[in-house]
Parts: C-alpha cells; sequence; structure tokens
C-alpha cells in the first residue's frame, strides 16, 4: 500500500502530535508498505530526507522560528505551500499515494482535503487534541466561529475519522456537534530503545536509580501554557525538600518558570533540562521515582505511555485522553487540573507508600504492553483498506 502522511509537524518540529505521527509512518514503513510524509520545513532540516524508511518531504514555512511551537502565520502558510505543492506535483504524489492519512483537522485538514481531491484517493482524518480543544487557549478552535465551521466541514469530509482517545471523540462531539461514526485508536506505543553502551557512565551496564535518600519526580513536554508546568512547580513547595523535579522540554515559558521556581523558593529543587535526546529522556525516566503529568489537557499523552513503559507510577490531571490509560489505584492517581495542592498530595501517597508505588509501576508495564504500535498500527491499515474499498 503506498501512504501519503500529511501533519503540519513532524519531528524534530512540534510534540506529541508529531510524535505519534512519526511512530505510525515508520510502523506502517516496516510492515513493508510505502509511506511518504508531506510536512513543514524547519530551520536546518534537509528539504527531502528518508527517515527510519519513511520518505519526508519538507515544504516551505516562513517565519517559523521555535521548533516547539507554531504561530497562526504560519500554520497558514503550510496550509498552502501543502496545496501549491500537491498542485503542481499531483502526478508525483499520486505514484506515492493510495491513501492518505491527515494528522490534525487545523491546519492540516483543508490542505489534506483538497490533494485527496485531486488525487482521487480517500482520506483518513485523524484528529489530535488541540487541533479541535485546547482548554488554555483564547484562541482554541472550540471558542472561534470560524475555526469551528472549518473544524466541521474537514470531519464531515473526510472518508473516516479517528480520534486518538476518547476523549478528543468525546469533544468532537461536544463542541462541533459530529454525528457520524469516529473510530477512537490510541496513539500506539513504541518502546524507546535503551541509548548505546557508550553513553552509560563507564562501567554501568544498566541504568539503576541513586541511592540517595531523593525522591525524583520528572515530566516532559513543550514549556506552554497547556501543560501546566506552573502549577507543578507551586506543587513542589508544599512538598518535602528530598523530592526534587525535572522538567524536560523546550518553549516559550522557559524565562517564566525559572523566574517562578526562584519567587516559591524551589529553584534549587526544580530542574529545567531543556530539550533532550530521546536516550537522554530513556534515562532520566529510568532513574526517576514518579511522573507527573500537570496539563490543562491532553490529546493521550505520548510521554504517560513512555512513563508507564519505564515502569512509573503516574500522577495525572484527570481532563483529557490519559483518563484512556490510568485507571486509579491500579497504575497512577489522578488531580483535577490547575490544583498545585491535589498533585502534592498525590506525590506524598506514592512517595509515603512504597509497595503502592511499586505495584503501580508493575502494572503500567503490563498495560502499556497491550498499546504496542504494531497492533494499532494494524488498526489504522484495516481503516485505509475500508476506505479505499469504499
Amino acid at each position: 500500500m503506498n501512504i501519503l502522511q500529511i501533519c503540519y509537524e513532524y519531528p524534530p518540529l512540534g510534540g506529541g502530535g508529531g510524535i505519534g505521527a512519526s511512530q505510525y509512518a515508520e510502523a506502517w514503513a516496516r510492515a513493508g508498505h510505502k509511506v511518504t510524509v508531506l510536512t513543514a520545513h524547519g530551520k536546518g532540516l534537509p528539504k527531502f530526507e528518508n527517515l527510519r524508511g519513511v520518505e519526508v518531504i519538507r515544504v516551505s514555512c516562513f517565519g517559523r522560528k521555535q521548533r516547539a511551537t507554531a504561530t497562526f502565520l504560519t500554520m497558514g502558510i503550510f496550509v498552502l505551500s501543502a496545496m501549491l505543492y500537491g498542485l503542481f506535483h499531483r502526478s508525483k504524489l499520486k505514484q506515492r499515494a493510495d491513501v492518505i492519512n491527515t494528522h490534525f483537522s487545523i491546519p492540516t485538514g483543508p490542505a489534506a482535503h483538497f490533494i485527496a481531491r485531486w488525487l482521487g484517493v480517500p482520506n483518513v482524518l485523524t484528529i489530535i487534541g488541540g487541533d479541535i480543544y485546547d482548554p488554555s487557549k483564547k484562541s482554541s478552535p472550540h471558542r472561534s466561529a470560524p475555526l469551528r465551521a472549518v473544524n466541521r466541514w474537514v470531519i464531515g469530509k473526510a472518508d473516516h475519522v479517528v480520534a486518538i482517545s476518547s476523549d478528543t471523540k468525546k469533544r468532537a462531539i461536544e463542541h462541533y456537534q459530529i454525528t457520524r461514526d469516529i473510530q477512537v485508536i490510541n496513539y500506539g506505543f513504541r518502546p524507546t530503545p535503551p541509548p548505546p553502551p557508550e553513553v552509560l557512565p563507564e562501567g554501568a551496564a544498566t541504568i539503576t536509580k541513586p541511592n540517595d535518600g531523593i525522591f525524583r519526580l520528572i515530566s516532559v513536554g513543550r514549556l506552554v501554557k497547556r501543560k501546566g508546568f506552573n502549577h507543578l512547580v507551586r506543587a513542589m513547595k508544599k512538598l518535602p525538600r528530598d523530592v526534587q523535579l525535572s522538567i524536560v522540554g523546550d518553549g516559550p515559558l522557559d524565562a517564566e518558570l525559572k523566574q517562578l521556581a526562584a519567587q516559591e523558593h524551589v529553584a534549587d529543587r526544580v530542574h529545567l533540562l531543556g530539550y533532550q535526546s530521546r536516550e537522554s529522556i530513556y534515562r532520566l525516566l529510568r532513574q526517576s521515582d514518579c511522573y507527573v503529568l500537570s496539563s490543562l489537557h491532553e490529546g493521550l499523552g505520548i510521554v504517560v505511555q513512555e512513563a508507564m513503559e519505564a515502569g512509573l507510577p503516574v500522577v495525572a490531571t484527570d481532563n483529557g485522553g490519559q483518563v484512556d490509560l490510568i485507571h486509579e489505584p491500579r497504575n497512577g492517581l489522578l488531580v483535577p487540573i490547575e490544583n498545585a495542592d491535589r498533585i502534592a498530595e498525590a506525590v506524598m501517597k506514592i512517595r509515603d507508600n512504597p509497595a503502592l508505588a511499586a505495584d503501580m509501576g508493575r502494572h503500567n508495564q503490563q498495560d502499556i504492553a497491550e498499546l504496542h504500535i504494531d497492533h494499532n498500527c494494524k488498526l489504522y491499515l484495516d481503516a485505509f483498506e475500508r476506505a479505499m474499498a469504499r
């Protein structure tokens, strides 16, 4: 099968949505399918390259200055650039596309719809989360009448629609009055390969947690309002000094979070580590004691899946697709959004109950095995075949 995936963000650009798109693209390629990705160009990236068996085409996206975030202008430029590329390279793309998989209804959706029609192939749309609902932004599509109309049109015109979580499906129905069927396929999990031996400390055969009496929290994500890191930093003030926090990721709120940590007198226990490689994140997760997701909303939470695979208990907010993953008290604890007190209480419950923490970590490793990318990738392939048959 020839699969053309269109996604305005593809690693190293963007966050979880782009990572999820890339994981599926690579899984389809491993299964023997020919996969091409049409995405946005970023500074320092080649226009064309083969990444782990996937042909990546990056179209012009002038003005994008940050790896982690896009603006309305750069998203609009991508839509125009993708449509122009599709229009002028129809014969080339026609050879690469029996079906199109569109990631993000906004901004990718309109461009992908027209390209699918020009090529005469079905369009399977994947809705993620922030493309239809982001409570942290005044500009969220669900709050804008024009963007609501675009989303209704894109979702209505797709040949098949997939949501990455039950929450994303619920938001689409609630805010856009969608009556058509939406299939839920959680982002499949791709186990992170261990780092090569040469990057391990000298003499270390495995990665182990330091035995120094420190209870280590970790959280991974872009430093943007939706991730709720300000509430996590405030929670640190309510936790004892033997609790330390590492936040992995870059973004526009870096300086603001550092200033907040200083104001709350926890700067010595809150470590903002910036952007890290997958190998570094692998090590950091396995050297930690608990994962905390403080987001105001998540489409699903790939980072939660990574924490589960590392055998960590999880404290997560209760608003988003992460509720498909965390079932308290089996494998973690759920807390209300924007509530530093409840975050601190949940962390202390896990810190003070090593047996509970160990059970949660073991259950997480059992549960994540059922979401392996190779299984979920087949669900997509089945959806593609049904759309092509129709």
